[in-house]
């Protein structure tokens, strides 16, 4: 699936694995996985769930399907880039075998924000701020 052109209005296009041209109306859709050739379809069955606090930047999601299954991911800070039809959400133990995941709208039966995971931080510095008056008593003395 093309994740820049696949979603249209309607439907989801994607390749085949035999190579041909297929559409699926979002009510058909559950999930769509991008992963490598020759991945473990388990996306559902296996590490559905992270183990702990996630640390990549984005919003830590716990979804629940219309079926019973539950899934949780990350979603990108960004929500202009949150298609209107479904969620681009990264999954438990990302890699070859699952990249990313697109969730239909209408598979879903509620979505739960666990954390908002940012950015690093920058270090702590005892410089003082531009432009902060240096007779100010200071509020935390050391």
């Amino acid at each position: 699936m093309n994740p820049t052109q696949g979603l249209q209005e309607g439907h989801v296009e994607m390749i085949t694995t035999a190579g041909t041209l297929q559409r699926a109306r979002y009510e058909e859709v559950k999930a769509i996985c991008v992963s490598t050739a020759g991945a473990k379809a388990n996306l559902f069955v296996e590490d559905s769930a992270f183990e702990r606090r996630p640390k990549m930047a984005g919003l830590w999601v716990r979804f629940s399907l219309r079926d019973g299954d539950r899934l949780e991911g990350i979603l990108g800070n960004n929500l202009l880039d949150w298609p209107e039809h479904g969620y681009w959400i990264t999954p438990p133990h990302a890699g070859p075998g699952r990249q990313r995941v697109f969730l239909a709208r209408r598979a879903l039966n509620s979505a739960e924000v666990l954390g908002v995971i940012g950015a690093k931080r920058l270090p702590a510095t005892k410089e003082p701020l531009p432009g902060l008056d240096q007779q100010q008593l200071p509020m935390f003395p050391e």
